[in-house]
């Protein structure tokens, strides 16, 4: 009786986990695509529209072309508010199905990227 208890607890502990690591993961590999559409998007000879693409190419590459079409990026054009300088951002935002609950709650996830538009 006490290791079918344990054991179920344990169970849903690791589901938690594996969650959580999944998580992560997901928002980290987003979030370095969306940094890298932005250098790509502040070159001089680029548009800052097309870091947009190359975030959603480098997440379709490291997540999958389900994951990428979920979590789409559109790049564009900022002028900083601080400094008054043209910035390239990339912003990626969207919703992850979730493994732990059986349901299939969804997570989402918000994640920009800047970087100092390169002077033509």
């Amino acid at each position: 009786m006490e290791f079918t208890m344990i054991s179920v607890l344990l169970v849903f502990l690791l589901f938690a986990v594996l969650q959580v690591a999944a998580l992560f993961y997901v928002r980290s590999v987003v979030a370095s695509a969306a940094a890298d559409g932005a250098r790509y998007g502040a070159n001089a000879d680029v548009d800052p529209a097309a870091g947009g693409a190359r975030a959603s190419t480098l997440i379709g590459r490291g997540l999958g072309t389900g994951m990428a079409r979920r979590l789409p990026c559109e790049g564009g054009q900022v002028i900083d508010e601080a400094s008054g300088l043209v910035t390239a951002e990339v912003r990626c935002q969207g919703r992850i199905r979730s493994v732990f609950v059986p349901i299939g709650a969804l997570v989402d996830i918000k994640v920009s990227g800047q970087s100092l538009k390169d002077a033509p």
